[in-house]
């Protein structure tokens, strides 16, 4: 009976594995962490951040093109008071008092301004760039989360996967030693059980590393701490629609139109160095206050104008050239981030396909390695095996358990990275 003892536990241990866990508190589900993204990610507040730095440019471009007010006011001390008596009136006519007051307000509006218009429109398309990385941040981050997150529940079975393992391994150590103690068995059985039981006991520290690890990187990520219980994995995604289906949206995700809007910002900086080359052309109303009517016989005055500006210099056609250049770049990009997008939905594509072939040899690798160990224990018992072969049996069983797990993890995160990656909901 004590050679059965070993793999009664690993029957046990596969039909704990399988189990989804039942406890109140389970991990939380997917659904919450991809929630929790758009507070806990750095990745999305920076993201964030840089959309209302750019949307604040736009406005600030904008107020270049609206009307401007100014104000002066000056007082002055002067040594001497400067005057003369008008012959007309006979009246003093002040021209430098002693202490003088002045005052002017002017008002300036943007008549011709063709290079702010320029740059107004490429703030906005910067702004539309920011906009759509602010999407894309978003969905890497969902990537990294849906990773993470099967990476962490697939860790913690495993972990189990390793306990009942080790236990098992330990019963048969000490059935083992009970064998060697009244004298059935040689040493040698009982040295090759304690070894198995030292290799369990790594492989529990290597999961119980793993999640450690990977509850921390998805805290990290969503600002929320995993519960310690974990949800099944046994619920296989749906089979996949057709591959158009999910490059149906290819030309609008997030990607592609960030590199389209930058694409655009650089064709209107490129217009906008050739049109820095034109005049700027203003009007102004002005009203100028005095202490000091001098000539004009009064205080305060008025002044209408329209005023232009044109400035040449060789900066401005050296300019002309780098931003034809920065264009160019971007439009390369843009042909990039098409390509990269389309690559990753294939590739994501192909990875559900590969994921499932691997989880069904997978299943029938635990049936198979279910059957070798019974077989294994029958021939043990029967003296037609050693223990070499039932430990063997015993630790492939583990090994396509563990396999399994991975796989169904796999799968899981290849389905959701497809579907993230094409623009679709989980």
């Amino acid at each position: 009976m004590d050679r059965v003892v070993p793999v009664l536990s690993l029957v046990a241990l596969v039909t704990a594995l399988v189990a989804s866990p039942t406890g109140a508190h389970a991990q939380q589900p997917l659904r919450e962490f991809l929630a929790a993204r758009g507070t806990g990610s750095l990745d999305v507040r920076e993201a964030r951040a840089a959309l209302r730095q750019a949307q604040s440019q736009v406005d600030e471009a904008r107020a270049r093109l609206l009307p401007s007010f100014t104000a002066q006011g000056g007082y002055q001390r002067n040594e001497f008071e400067a005057g003369f008596t008008n012959p007309v009136t006979g009246g003093q006519v002040v021209i430098q008092p002693f202490d003088s007051l002045t005052a002017q307000f002017t008002a300036t509006v943007p008549l011709i301004d063709i290079g702010s218009w320029s740059v107004f429109f490429q703030t906005e398309a910067i702004a539309d760039s920011q906009s759509a990385r602010l999407e894309l941040a978003d969905q890497n981050v969902a990537v990294a989360i849906v990773q993470i997150w099967h990476q962490l529940v697939g860790s913690r079975a495993v972990v189990e996967a390793s306990e009942r393992n080790l236990e098992a391994l330990e019963r048969n150590r000490e059935a083992a030693a009970a064998r060697v103690e009244v004298g059935v068995a040689a040493q040698l059985e009982l040295s090759r059980a304690e070894t198995e039981v030292t290799r369990a006991q790594q492989s529990l520290a290597e999961a119980r590393l793993a999640v450690v690890l990977a509850a921390r990187n998805l805290e990290n990520l969503t600002g929320l701490t995993p519960i310690d219980e974990r949800p099944s994995l046994e619920e296989v995604p749906p089979h996949l629609e057709p591959f158009d289906a999910y490059m149906a949206n290819s030309s609008d995700l997030p990607a592609v139109r960030a590199a389209r809007a930058a694409s655009r910002a650089a064709d209107i900086a490129a217009d906008t160095a050739w049109t820095s080359l034109l005049p700027i052309i203003s009007g102004y109303a002005r009203e100028s206050g005095s202490n000091a009517a001098g000539f004009q016989g009064a205080n305060w005055s008025y002044a209408l104008g329209v005023q232009a500006v044109w400035t040449l210099d060789f900066l401005r056609p050296a300019q002309i050239g780098t931003r034809q250049a920065a264009a160019e770049v971007t439009e390369v990009q843009l042909e990039r981030a098409v390509q990269q997008t389309e690559t990753s939905i294939f590739d994501a594509y192909q990875r559900v396909g590969a994921a499932r072939a691997r989880t069904d040899a997978a299943t029938a690798g635990v049936a198979s390695a279910q059957r070798a160990a019974e077989d294994a224990r029958v021939r043990f018992e029967a003296g037609a095996a050693t223990q070499l072969d039932l430990i063997q049996a015993e630790r492939d069983l583990f090994q396509a358990e563990v396999l399994r797990i991975q796989a169904l993890a796999d799968l899981h995160v290849a389905h959701a990275t497809l579907r993230i990656r094409a623009g679709m909901e989980l």
